[in-house]
């Protein structure tokens, strides 16, 4: 008797910055361990979209992605697959859930985060996951790294969840010796942490030198938060520590990582016995340790500049393609690639999350894919 052969496609495109959104405020909470969901909570501590002052346009979403439920973007499985592996050809997709807004109390923040993570592996890690497309990221307490290295401890092993998020927006930089439950279990457990921005309502825009006035500056200084954990997790030692950890810088720009990178190479080679944690020239820690992905891109007005950066940075072995669905600043995987040689875009558009996530090489062929039906 014949066996049916489940037809199959290649991975071409992973999307490592997707963000799924609950229904309403109600469907997070449902998930919240007591005692906290018997406690009363602003609806806003669970709101993935938007804040109440300085927002990006259309509270940061494309108008294209409200879907026929009327619900916000990302938040209805069938429209979500219809524009991310339809229309943008996504093949795998990372999901990062932003409901977990920085709080005063980190027991509070770390409720929230216990919901985030039990209602993505209910839902867009389980019954919405029914192709297997979808890999989640794990949301802890970044001010409590007791609190933080628990939850990881809780979740680990889940095969859904394949790495776990940090938000720059911390006491102090991530390299000092108080963040090191945090990286010790995420090493343990083999799952990359990464940081991405998630501002709470009304947090005050800080730069290193004060707060700024305008949203437009807090958006564009995204990479000196990045720039700074970076900087302290290299000359703490943290990659000397736990040797096996990686570290992905989502949506914060990349093309401030070589020149940063080089004036630390100097520094090192006169200040190295300041830091002896950092046994090598920092750069020699990028193509091991550190990932960046690619969503919002740099665009100069010379693509040549931008592919100059590129090979600075060893963005083949780097650099990973992400659209940022579904939010106003997304990225097609489309035409700046089409510039890098196919070796070096095969790399960014999948290689590279293949690699650091442990992804497959081929997936289910969908309806009128490879032969199916």
């Amino acid at each position: 008797m014949a066996t049916q052969v489940e037809a199959a496609v290649a991975v071409r495109v992973v999307d490592a910055d997707v963000h799924p959104s609950p229904r309403a405020p109600e469907e997070l909470r449902a998930y919240l361990p007591e005692p906290w969901r018997s406690r009363s909570w602003s609806d806003q501590v669970f709101n993935a979209i938007g804040s109440p002052i300085y927002m990006a346009p259309n509270m940061a979403q494309r108008r294209d992605a409200y879907g026929p439920d009327g619900g916000p973007p990302a938040s209805d499985p069938a429209f979500t697959e219809r524009q991310l592996f339809g229309e943008a050809a996504v093949d795998l997709a990372i999901l990062i859930p932003l409901t977990v807004r920085p709080v005063t109390n980190p027991e509070h923040e770390a409720a929230v985060a216990a919901a985030t993570n039990a209602w993505m592996a209910d839902t867009w890690l389980g019954r919405y996951n029914r192709h297997g497309r979808y890999r989640g990221t794990l949301r802890i307490c970044s001010t409590d790294p007791q609190l933080g290295a628990a939850e990881i401890e809780k979740w680990a092993g889940h095969p859904g969840f394949v790495q776990v998020m940090l938000i720059p927006y911390a006491r102090a930089p991530y390299g000092q010796a108080m963040y090191r439950p945090i990286f010790a279990a995420a090493a343990r457990h083999g799952l990359p942490v990464a940081i991405h921005v998630n501002r709470s309502p009304g947090q005050g825009l800080m730069t290193p030198v004060g707060f700024s006035s305008y949203f437009f500056e807090h958006h564009s200084l995204y990479p000196l938060f990045y720039a700074s954990h970076l900087t302290s997790m290299l000359a703490e030692g943290v990659f000397d520590e736990f040797p096996t950890l990686r570290l992905v810088l989502v949506e914060g720009g990349f093309s401030w990582a070589a020149p940063l990178l080089w004036r630390l190479d100097r520094h090192w080679e006169a200040y190295r016995d300041e830091i002896p944690g950092c046994r090598r020239r920092p750069s020699e820690y990028l193509r091991e340790h550190i990932r960046f992905t690619s969503q919002p891109i740099e665009e100069p007005a010379r693509v040549s500049d931008l592919l100059q950066v590129l090979e600075w940075m060893d963005a083949e072995h780097t650099l990973m393609f992400a659209t940022d669905y579904p939010h106003w600043d997304y990225d097609d995987p489309g035409p700046t690639w089409r510039r890098l040689p196919e070796g070096t875009r095969a790399r960014i558009l999948a290689g590279n999350a293949r690699e650091l996530y442990g992804l497959p090489a081929s997936r289910a062929a969908g309806p009128g894919e490879g032969g199916a039906s």
